[in-house]
């Protein structure tokens, strides 16, 4: 009991300290606590928050009876007992490594349980509302796959990506292997990691415009439908990497060194399936520039395209000199030499 209550109180306090912060800053009471409406119910987030932290909290007691390990809350608050105690006590890699891994949770953990909330309304809205029939399917295919095809597997696939993303955010035990080896330690890679997320990018967004569209349309119906196709694959491939990590999906962390599909093939499947999306997503507009012969704002959408390539690029070399300090790594990309594109690059 006496372990119990070491782990559990301090990650309690570091949790509603947190939900307060989110609860009465006015920027995230603007962009993470609006309603979400589900057929005729409606729910705010901020009520979804609440709720699942509740939940959190009664899930705690018999995780960490069970997990039996120094919880990050409890390493963090020793090391601000020692620092009060001794102002030139130094903070040791562990303390370190437990800080900044409570930075990455409280930072992307309320941006996955907003957008993972919202993907689940959208599909069971869509499926609710769709009226689907076999005449339709016939004689308007275009409708049936702008409707609901497309958008349908587009919502799922991302699901499934948040799904692993969120459990990773809340849940870190040795019976998961999926518990943090290590943080990137160095402030430079972190601002390049969540420059990528709100609301940061939103702030990136005023000097690189965003010229793409998450449903890119082709005049040419069989373009229009092909396109989209690849464009539903590339985030298949994106969604199949986070399958793959498992409960091991991350940003700014090393949990475990995985090798299996698509990594297999190349170290960074996500990023690449990423780019070919957004590329995808640009096409209409590079298309109808091209026919316009309007050259200058060609040069404008490509480079904002290769600005934001840029940044995913910076992302990949940042994991993987965070990771090379993991020798299982260093193995890992002898046997993968490919950064993004199989027996290419």
């Amino acid at each position: 009991m006496k372990e119990l209550t070491k782990n559990y109180i301090p990650t309690i306090i570091i949790l509603i300290l947190w939900y307060i912060f989110f609860t009465t800053n006015g920027y995230y009471n603007w962009f993470l606590f609006y309603n979400i409406r589900i057929i005729d119910f409606t729910i705010n987030t901020k009520d979804i928050f609440f709720y699942l932290m509740i939940l959190y909290f009664i899930i705690l007691i018999p995780f960490y009876i069970i997990e039996k390990e120094k919880s990050k809350a409890r390493i963090i608050f020793w090391a601000i007992k020692n620092k009060l105690k001794d102002n030139n006590y130094k903070i040791n890699s562990e303390e370190k490594n437990s800080i900044l891994a409570w930075l990455v949770k409280l930072f992307f953990a309320p941006l996955m349980i907003v957008w993972i909330s919202s993907n689940i309304a959208e599909i069971i809205n869509i499926f609710y509302y769709s009226k689907i029939t076999l005449d339709t399917i016939i004689n308007n295919f275009s409708q049936i796959f702008n409707s609901f095809i497309f958008i349908t597997l587009f919502k799922i696939i991302i699901f499934i990506d948040l799904f692993f993303f969120t459990i990773w955010y809340l849940v870190e035990s040795k019976y998961l292997w999926n518990k943090i080896k290590s943080v990137e330690p160095t402030m430079v890679w972190w601002v390049v990691a969540l420059i990528c997320y709100p609301p940061f990018n939103w702030a990136i967004d005023n000097f690189i415009w965003w010229y793409s569209s998450d449903f890119p349309k082709f005049e040419n119906l069989n373009l229009h439908i092909l396109f989209n196709i690849l464009l539903i694959i590339s985030f298949a491939i994106y969604s199949r990497a986070s399958i793959s990590l498992w409960f091991k999906a991350s940003n700014l962390t090393n949990r475990w060194i995985i090798e299996k599909w698509p990594y297999k093939y190349v170290r960074h499947p996500a990023y690449i399936s990423k780019n070919i999306a957004w590329l995808i997503w640009a096409l209409p507009l590079i298309i109808i520039n091209v026919i316009n012969f309007n050259f200058f704002n060609l040069i404008i959408i490509f480079l904002s395209l290769w600005a934001w390539m840029s940044i995913y690029y910076m992302r990949a070399m940042t994991e993987e000199r965070h990771l090379e300090m993991d020798k299982k790594y260093i193995e890992y990309k002898k046997k993968v030499r490919y950064k993004f594109i199989p027996w290419v690059y």
